[in-house]
């Protein structure tokens, strides 16, 4: 039976860490904007996001610090909206988010999700702004039916919307039996490139018609992430490792999963984990033989065997009774220290498909299209995500650095594959050589 939402809602197992391995440099963030026809009315959209948040039990919370954990509590207060910074997902703090863990924004046409990792994934963030465009459309008079497709602020919350699943199908087991060794990794080739000056991640955004991507893919016989995923370390060794006669590199890639299409989860927090796809580059790469890597990686991964023991080992930590017992400020210390071993330098770049984010028909003239990002960081200077809305993909690239050479290659390979493509950029290369 699922328990009751209560002032003090526990940090899921995977989102405590997030808070101790963040830093003043480093936020586990992430962006998803929603491009609209119209310019947004700023005072419809704060007074709609007032009402959707009372929806949404696990996003209406402030993050405390405990004397043992990190902890969410009830907030109390009104989220309010802000106009968008030229800073593409800055720090979110209490003092410009008002206590909350997630900040929206506009600017002119856009409207601007952006979310701590604690908080939630990508899939529950999704369920969120969809409500909150519900509602703002509805405030402006628009034609709109959510289609059984929307978690409107008048249907009621259930329960499962907030629990945490992470606990839910944790199988309790031995040290021994855990695969800690394999989430290690190894030393992975880190993305050189000069870092900007000022604060902020450039951004690039790629569109093209969802429905030409997929016959290319089908040409290869892969899906859309395989291919993705295969073009961006071809560009990636094109543009940054060949240049440099640079001998063979470990090419990481962090591929989020989501365990809702594995378990049946309808948690709107985070419930998600990471593949990590490596590959040796050489010269003869080629799109098929890493699209049938990718490929047999992540069905390896996506194994619910495979993942109910990552569970296990993720809330293995929280179950350590002296680990339990632990003051918080040694804990920093400790997963710090641990992040040596299966963080720094064994990422080269995160790579997430969220697919095809499923809005109603009467948004189709309201809502143009959607991009997805995560910021980028020193440790990951550059993270590419897709999304499909409507008739349109987007391809995101965020990046740490001032060089673009990377996603120009990753952009000739999809025009010599015959894609008519747009490209938009913040334009943050320029602002900081200012």
């Amino acid at each position: 039976m699922a328990k009751r939402f209560s002032r003090w809602l526990r940090l899921d197992n995977s989102a405590k860490i997030f808070p101790l391995m963040a830093n003043k440099n480093t936020q586990n963030l992430f962006c998803l904007t929603f491009r609209l026809y119209e310019k947004v009315n700023a005072a419809a959209l704060n007074e709609a996001l007032v009402k959707t948040v009372r929806r949404f039990p696990s996003f209406n919370v402030k993050l405390k610090t405990g004397v043992f954990w990190n902890y969410f509590e009830e907030h109390t207060g009104k989220p309010r909206v802000y106009e968008a910074k030229p800073v593409v997902m800055r720090r979110i703090s209490s003092r410009n988010c008002n206590g909350f863990a997630f900040r929206i924004s506009y600017f002119g046409k856009n409207i601007y999700g952006e979310f701590f990792h604690a908080v939630t994934d990508g899939a529950g963030a999704a369920e969120f702004m969809k409500s909150l465009l519900f509602t703002y459309f509805t405030m402006l008079g628009k034609n709109v039916d959510g289609e059984q497709k929307i978690m409107t602020v008048n249907s009621p919350s259930n329960p499962d919307e907030y629990e945490d699943s992470f606990l839910t199908y944790y199988k309790k087991k031995k040290l021994s039996q855990l695969p800690i060794d394999s989430l290690k990794g190894q030393t992975a080739y880190k993305i050189a490139g000069a870092e900007f000056e000022n604060a902020g991640n450039g951004e690039i955004n790629v569109y093209a018609k969802a429905k030409d991507f997929v016959a290319v893919c089908k040409k290869y016989g892969c899906t859309v992430t395989e291919m993705i995923g295969a073009l961006f370390i071809l560009s990636l060794y094109e543009t940054k490792i060949k240049p440099r006669n640079l001998p063979s590199q470990n090419i990481q890639l962090f591929v989020p999963i989501n365990l809702r299409r594995i378990f049946p989860s309808v948690t709107l927090r985070n419930f998600s984990l990471f593949s990590r796809i490596g590959v040796m580059t050489s010269d003869d790469m080629t799109v098929e033989g890493l699209t049938a890597h990718i490929h047999e990686k992540l069905v390896r991964d996506t194994r619910k065997d495979v993942l109910e023991d990552k569970i296990s080992t993720t809330v293995y930590a929280e179950k350590f009774l002296p680990l339990r017992l632990t003051p918080l400020f040694i804990k920093r210390f400790i997963f710090n220290i641990s992040n040596l071993f299966f963080g720094k330098n064994k990422k080269t770049a995160t790579f997430s498909s969220v697919g095809i984010l499923s809005l109603p028909e009467s948004f189709r003239p309201l809502v143009k299209d959607a991009n997805y990002a995560i910021a980028a960081n020193d440790k990951s200077p550059i993270t590419v995500t897709a999304v499909t809305v409507f008739d349109t993909i987007c391809i995101n690239f965020t990046r740490s650095i001032t060089d673009t050479e990377t996603e120009k290659r990753f952009v000739k390979y999809l025009t010599d594959a015959g894609l008519d493509v747009s490209v938009s950029s913040n334009y943050w290369e320029v602002d900081n050589a200012l």
